[in-house]
């Protein structure tokens, strides 16, 4: 009996226990939220002529705060190492990122906010402008690093792409003739086309792939808690019109939110 007694008393003591470890080390839901961004990819994040960081996924973070009830830290930073950034805690979370299985096996993704396509951006004075796919092995194709457009490029295959740190040097060197096109996603290529360059640049009518790509919030696989409380958030945003507004005033429309 007091072997029984005993024993019972371990399993109570050890049950305790393993229960305060897994509490102690379950992520808690964010208090303050620290964003980092690439500052230079227009109308996602950039810094006006005032010096200040605005844009789609700047005001988008703002209201993610806002209906998480929590402040946000939005940060600047080359686009090349956000991802580490993010797992080593430097940021909790990068607000406008492609969804990829490739991302997917590193991060967490809360539910789509944006929706774009990879296209083509050429000189207005091209002779050739319904560039497609296949032109691509015979032009000089510029691209920036560790994005969708990058994945699209290499993907097609046969394709040596100058690449780039930030899509300003690539559409400078667009301006200047030293590569044929620009490789992108949609809504960089459309807003910079309209916005700064309308007749020196245009984009091409068909997209130079066929797939959809959806645009999420990305935190750290532990970030379990954080993910509800940011999938809840979004979900508030796109009932109340939040989302649709973001999208309006720096898409010019709401073409580009998911279906």
């Amino acid at each position: 009996m007091t072997r029984i007694l005993a024993s019972i008393a371990a399993s109570l003591i050890f049950g305790v226990t393993v229960l305060t470890i897994g509490s102690a080390n379950a992520q808690e839901p964010f208090t303050k939220l620290t964003v980092g961004a690439d500052p230079h990819y227009r109308p996602i994040s950039f810094v006006d002529d005032t010096g200040k960081l605005v844009g789609f996924d700047v005001e988008f973070a703002e209201e993610l705060g806002k209906h998480m009830g929590i402040s946000v830290d939005y940060q600047g930073m080359a686009w090349d190492g956000i991802i580490p950034a993010l797992q080593s805690k430097k940021i909790d979370a990068i607000t406008n990122i492609v969804i990829t299985e490739e991302r997917k096996k590193v991060v967490a993704f809360s539910q789509p906010i944006m929706k774009q396509t990879i296209v083509g951006v050429i000189g207005s004075n091209a002779e050739k402008k319904d560039v497609t796919a296949d032109d691509l092995p015979s032009m000089k194709v510029g691209v920036m690093v560790n994005t969708s457009a990058a994945s699209a490029i290499a993907a097609l295959g046969g394709i040596e792409p100058t690449t780039y740190n930030t899509l300003v040097d690539a559409y400078n060197d667009l301006l200047l003739g030293r590569i044929d096109i620009v490789a992108v996603e949609s809504v960089n290529g459309g807003y910079i086309v309209s916005s700064q360059y309308p007749d020196k640049l245009l984009v091409v009518p068909t997209p130079l792939t066929p797939d959809v790509k959806l645009n999420g919030v990305a935190l750290r696989q532990s970030d379990v808690a954080g993910l509800a409380q940011i999938n809840e958030a979004i979900t508030k945003m796109k009932e109340d019109g939040t989302l649709a507004a973001i999208a309006t005033k720096w898409l010019g429309g709401t073409s580009g939110l998911p279906d």
